[in-house]
């Protein structure tokens, strides 16, 4: 199984964070994030947003992500997350 996290405490997380958004509820669920503070935006492709979005299962109160998606003015990349400390993932352990 992919790496996971509490959704109450992610949900909390994005309520209080305008670059993250939920999309989608129970088993389906997506997280939205594009970063548009200022140090990020001198490094987008073409001056162009970037969008990444975590897919993932909620079950029993936690939250399975499954793949990392990327969207920019390059294109798609997909990730498969495998495994609870999934590198892509880091970022979880600090919410």
């Amino acid at each position: 199984m992919g790496p996971s996290i509490d959704a109450r405490k992610l949900r909390e997380y994005v309520s209080g964070n305008n670059s993250y958004w939920i999309e989608g509820e129970g088993e389906e669920f997506e997280l939205h994030f594009s970063p548009e503070f200022p140090e990020a935006m001198g490094h987008l492709p073409e001056g162009k947003s970037v969008e990444h979005i975590m897919f993932g299962h909620e079950r029993n109160g936690r939250i399975y992500f499954y793949r990392f998606t990327t969207r920019s003015a390059f294109g798609e990349t997909n990730t498969e997350l495998e495994g609870d400390d999934d590198p892509v993932m880091e970022w979880l352990k600090y919410i």
